[in-house]
């Protein structure tokens, strides 16, 4: 069979119902030894996207297909075929035999990740591609499931006995809006790629972490990678074009600081400083940043396994590993003479307080990780804030935990629910509630540390501005609030999105609103915890981050997402790929 027909026999199979695949489970958990003549593949998948699709947040498996034993699978099926043909003494054409290579599904260790993702399996020794990544939803009700064609955009692999190899990491890159309803539908490959990151990534000290019982079997002196092939030049382009694209939506009011952050994929930090000017810096690391505070004048920020990077007194980052590496930061803060940090684990989060980044860390509680809904109710995320004595307080779902740092001891109490929340640098909390109905309810404003809140009154189109009411509230000079609302010019006009400011006092009263500048299309996502002064910052859906300093009225771009080079690099792969093809069949 031509690599021709395999690319188009794994499209319509992924096309196909989910049943129609047989793959084989290649589930590596602690307990599980290797058998005879398996190896162990191990490969990270980052998307330089926000999500999926709504009701998927990232991939569940990564599809492998053997491609060696081919003509023997064939040749078997046919054999097969022929005898079942003598039997019922029917006719038989080897041609119209079906079969189907063997398919193997890497499952994703959800241990110490946020957007990332290490898919590890113990699969037959042989040569073998990515078929392509997957993803399945279910919830009583609705049925969903996603597929992503890969193949040869990576490349070819070998598996050995007894052996790792270890594929590095790819990039899903979506070319066009993830957030337009059609992008799934689309077949073309000006809808995405994914094609490996160049950078190298050590996944082996991952393997022998979560699978100890394997570092006798596996001889970690030699580990094997993809097959060497004339097109990494144009895979380094496409993996740096992403990198240097990184999507980037973790916001960060920095407390002790004139700046605030921006934390995005593959090690990409953006600053904000005081005038609204946006410098980025790249830390050693293409994992997901997650998390930024100030401690003692030095500059923390978190990561997934376990990172934790602090910008020394010559500008250099140093990479630091205070937690274990199946935990993920999931929040950072100071206070007085203590940081804290907030981890998550597969079940559970974990909170710390330290004197310092390279001595042992206090462990000071435990809480369990809730799903951000159930199949009958939306449930509240978690969240930390400091109180006007500096001591931590935790939101978890419904309740919130307070900690007094001279007892060093734990009370809770019942609590509203949020899905955003966010300490600003002068203390004020701005959140978004949790709503039964939506997901999103009101924006809220507390300017007592949590002690009292005040609605965020504004108009929207019901069910109809899902970005609009995740969006957080923005806290302006001398008191004032901007928000989003819809407006009409006139009573016969349809409403669009503006940019609404009023009185912090008068929040709560929709007729004290006054409209100014539209907000730009597929720009929706304010990113509040960067306003700085008048200058408020929006998240475009493709990446993109604009500013305006006038309320709406004029915009500046302040970092582009070069989607048309990444679709020139991208078309100028294929092409080679394809040409290859041509050429293969002809032979």
């Amino acid at each position: 069979m031509s690599k021709t027909i395999l690319i188009l026999s794994i499209i319509m199979l992924i096309s196909a119902c989910q049943s129609t695949l047989k793959v084989v489970d290649a589930p590596l958990q602690q307990q599980t030894t290797l058998e005879n003549g398996q190896g162990v593949v191990a490969v990270e998948v980052i998307n330089n996207t926000p999500h999926l699709a709504p009701r998927h947040q990232n991939w569940q498996n990564v599809i492998v297909v053997r491609l060696d034993n081919a003509k023997q699978r064939k040749q078997t099926a046919i054999a097969h075929a022929r005898e079942e043909a003598k039997r019922k003494k029917v006719s038989f054409d080897p041609d119209e035999v079906e079969w189907q290579r063997d398919y193997y599904r890497l499952t994703a260790n959800p241990q110490g990740t946020i957007s990332s993702q290490v898919f590890v399996g113990a699969i037959p020794e042989g040569e073998y591609a990515i078929a392509f990544l997957y993803s399945y939803y279910f919830d009583g009700n609705l049925e969903s499931w996603l597929a992503m064609p890969v193949y040869r955009q990576a490349g070819v692999f070998n598996v050995e006995a007894f052996a790792l190899t270890d594929l590095g990491t790819l990039v899903f890159q979506p070319l066009l809006n993830i957030e337009d309803p059609s992008f799934w539908q689309n077949k073309s490959k000006k809808r995405a790629y994914v094609t490996r990151i160049m950078s190298n990534t050590d996944l082996a000290p991952f393997v022998k972490q979560h699978h100890p019982n394997l570092v006798s079997k596996l001889q970690f002196s030699h580990i094997n990678s993809w097959q060497h092939d004339p097109y990494a030049p144009l895979r380094e382009e496409l993996s740096n074009l992403s990198m240097h694209n990184a999507y980037g939506e973790l916001a960060t009011s920095l407390q002790h600081s004139k700046n605030n952050i921006l934390a995005a994929r593959f090690g990409l930090l953006y600053m904000v400083n005081e005038n609204g000017d946006l410098v980025t810096d790249s830390l050693p690391t293409i994992s997901q940043l997650t998390s930024s505070t100030m401690f003692k004048n030095t500059l923390l920020v978190g990561s997934e396994r376990g990172m934790l990077f602090s910008k020394s007194t010559d500008g250099k980052w140093q990479e630091n590993h205070p937690v274990s590496a199946k935990e993920a930061f999931v929040w950072l803060g100071s206070s007085g003479q203590f940081g804290y940090a907030i981890t998550s684990s597969e079940k559970r989060h974990t909170i710390y307080r330290f004197n310092d980044v390279v001595s042992e860390w206090q462990n000071i509680g435990y809480l369990d990780k809730k799903d951000d809904k159930t199949h009958l109710r939306e449930n509240g995320g978690l969240f930390a804030f400091f109180d006007e004595k500096g001591n931590i307080r935790v939101i978890n779902d419904k309740i919130i935990y307070l900690h007094d740092q001279t007892l060093n001891s734990w009370q809770s109490k019942p609590h509203q629910k949020y899905k955003r929340f966010a300490q600003l640098k002068t203390g004020e909390l701005i959140a978004v509630e949790v709503s039964q109905w939506s997901g999103h309810g009101d924006q809220v404003i507390s300017i007592d540390y949590g002690k009292s809140w005040q609605n965020v009154d504004r108009t929207l189109q019901v069910g109809g501005d899902p970005k609009i009411y995740a969006n957080l509230p923005s806290i302006l000079p001398n008191k004032q609030v901007a928000s989003i609302g819809r407006y009409k010019k006139s009573m016969y006009s349809k409403s669009k999105l503006r940019i609404i400011t009023t009185d912090l006092s008068t929040t709560n009263d929709q007729e004290q609103w006054t409209p100014h500048g539209y907000v730009l299309p597929n720009c929706q996502t304010k990113l509040s915890e960067l306003t700085q002064g008048s200058t408020l910052f929006f998240l475009c859906d493709q990446g993109q981050i604009v500013s305006t300093s006038d309320l709406g009225y004029n915009w500046e771009v302040k970092v582009d997402i070069d989607i048309a080079r990444m679709q020139e690099q991208f078309d100028a792969l294929a092409t080679q790929l394809e040409q290859e093809e041509k050429i293969e069949n002809r032979e």
